[in-house]
């Protein structure tokens, strides 16, 4: 595999900078006062539109394939009443552990729902927008909850229910097959989640050229996942949220930005 091009070098910066999105959207999502077809609150990154100078560059443009829901929201059925009912679902406060941890293409989507994200409410600033013409688009999300379509279909890797998964993606990679946009490109301008390190297994040696959205690179082959192209997505917050601030800008008033809660290595015990 060559160096990668300034495109997909630039293709990959962006969509990390949309990731940015998605713990606010978390946030307003699991929420009990948030309905699932409202969008207007989505993106409240306040603190970091507030902090950060508008971007000089305009927003990527993003075409995202229209998927029957079986290959997304039709999987969440099982946690959330709205996923098929012809509303973006609110993800289920009940899905937590695993489906929480790899939940980052779920967010990804929603992000692009009402047209794209990344700045904050009212500010004007987002770091993709969502073109519904293909041919204007500088990158092409392709909204396959491979993840999720793991841990559904028959998590033991044995289990005979894993047949589901694999057909899912020989149906998607049909479909993108048969894309013009795919072909042009070989896929190399294409977005696919694959945060799971089980994630699209069976095919994944037929997406090595797209952007792959990965958690780590702990079981990918150099052929398939390298930072050279690829977009590394932290699992979701798993913490719980202090929530008793009393300040009136609780943001300003912290001095402590971020810590970390977690492993630093695969599978090793907790810090």
């Amino acid at each position: 595999m060559g160096a990668p091009s300034s495109r997909a070098v630039a293709l990959g910066a962006a969509f990390l900078l949309l990731l940015v999105a998605l713990p606010s959207a978390f946030l307003y999502l699991t929420s009990s006062a948030a309905p699932a077809a409202s969008r207007a609150a989505l993106l409240n990154l306040k603190p970091f539109s507030a902090r950060c100078p508008p971007a000089a560059a305009p927003p990527l443009r993003v075409f995202m394939y229209d998927l029957p829901p079986r290959f997304h929201v039709a999987m969440m059925a099982a946690n959330g009443p709205n996923a098929t009912a012809g509303l973006f679902p609110a993800w289920p406060p009940s899905a937590g552990g695993i489906r929480r941890q790899h939940s980052v293409e779920y967010w990804m989507m929603a992000s692009l729902q009402d047209g794209g994200g990344g700045g904050g409410a009212g500010s004007g600033r987002r770091e993709a927008v969502r073109v519904r013409d293909p041919d204007t688009a500088e990158a092409f999300f392709v909204p396959f909850f491979s993840s999720l379509s793991f841990d559904v279909h028959g998590r033991n890797m044995t289990d005979p229910d894993t047949e589901a998964d694999r057909l899912l993606q020989v149906e998607l990679m049909e479909i993108l097959w048969k894309s013009k946009y795919w072909q042009r490109s070989a896929g190399r301008d294409h977005v696919i989640p694959m945060h799971h390190p089980n994630a699209f297994r069976f095919l994944r040696n037929m997406v090595n050229a797209s952007i792959l959205i990965v958690a780590d690179f702990g079981r990918y082959t150099k052929e398939l996942a390298s930072l050279r192209k690829d977009v590394v997505a932290p699992y979701v917050h798993v913490v719980g949220s202090f929530v008793d601030d009393d300040a009136p800008d609780p943001f300003e008033a912290r001095h402590t930005l971020l810590f970390f809660r977690g492993r630093t290595v695969r599978k090793d015990v907790w810090n």
